[in-house]
């Protein structure tokens, strides 16, 4: 049994909620591990050298029998899929290994304004105790990160850069549905009824949206700040066993109101407002949809 669909990125885009909204409906199944990495983990040098990089790379999925005993138990389901957001900026490895290996199966992208995405994805680290860098710094520092093989997340400007990535794929795959993350948190249910209809299942379905999933933010207390530290093994330990014991909807609600939101400032937003203006516009062509609001 293999997925016939996939969900590719990108990271901090709503990845994680679309992934346990699609979840939900009765004709599609998901294997419990979110990102199995497979199709990019075939390019990659593990272990990666970034901070807490092996808390992530030791999900990686690197064996094909391996990867499709996720799926074993799934066939009752119309609709198989996984998502793993690093798939989008490896575009040029995964996008041919993807269709070469599954076919020509329908895929799911969700953008975000690449500035709020950027930052999101350095808080992201930040709760991990990950990032020991300013945000401006954490810029500065990317390309050295980046060719020092450190995960993709590090790549804050890096992961932002959309337009080769879904061109990429719109190039691959005959069926492409681009979703916002600006649309699946203010208008969800719009935006579900038509994955539901991409994918050919029914539109209908109603899908619970009410739980925040995979918060971003600096840890207010020093309890919340153990427990979400991926370089101290007892938080992980600690981590996993509470993942084991209670429903992932607790876990996120505690999470949510453990984490303190933070806002960029003003230089660093014009800084990637420059950087990534060229590209925004190139996608706006491509996609036929105005994002103006992404760098006003």
């Amino acid at each position: 049994m293999k997925p016939n669909f996939l969900i590719v990125g990108a990271a901090k885009a709503g990845t994680t909620a679309l992934y346990y909204y699609l979840k939900q409906h009765p004709d599609i199944g998901f294997p419990d591990l979110k990102e199995t990495k497979y199709f990019s983990t075939c390019n990659l040098n593990l272990p990666q050298n970034g901070i807490g990089d092996h808390s992530i790379d030791k999900y990686a999925v690197k064996d094909w029998i391996e990867y499709l005993k996720l799926f074993k138990g799934l066939s009752s389901y119309k609709r198989i899929g996984e998502a793993s957001p690093d798939y989008l900026v490896y575009h040029k490895e995964t996008a041919p290994l993807i269709k070469d290996t599954l076919g020509d199966i329908p895929i799911i992208i969700s953008l975000r304004n690449p500035i709020k995405r950027a930052f999101s994805a350095y808080t992201n680290l930040k709760r991990d105790s990950r990032e020991p860098l300013s945000f401006g710094e954490g810029l500065d520092a990317e390309e050295d990160r980046l060719n020092d093989n450190w995960d993709f997340m590090w790549g804050y400007k890096k992961g932002g850069l959309y337009f080769e990535q879904v061109k990429t794929f719109l190039n691959t795959f005959t069926n492409v549905k681009v979703i916002f993350q600006e649309d699946l948190k203010t208008d969800t249910k719009r935006v579900i009824k038509e994955v539901y209809s991409f994918l050919k299942v029914n539109p209908d379905f109603k899908t619970d949206t009410s739980i925040e999933h995979n918060p971003s933010g600096i840890p207010k207390n020093v309890i919340a700040k153990f427990l979400l530290n991926r370089n101290n093994k007892l938080a992980t330990n600690i981590r996993e066993f509470l993942k084991s014991v209670m429903p992932r909807s607790i876990l996120e609600k505690v999470a949510s109101h453990s984490l303190e939101k933070k806002s960029i400032s003003k230089p660093e937003q014009e800084l990637l407002k420059n950087y990534f203006e060229d590209d925004i516009a190139k996608l706006e062509t491509l996609l036929g949809r105005d994002l103006s609001k992404w760098i006003q």
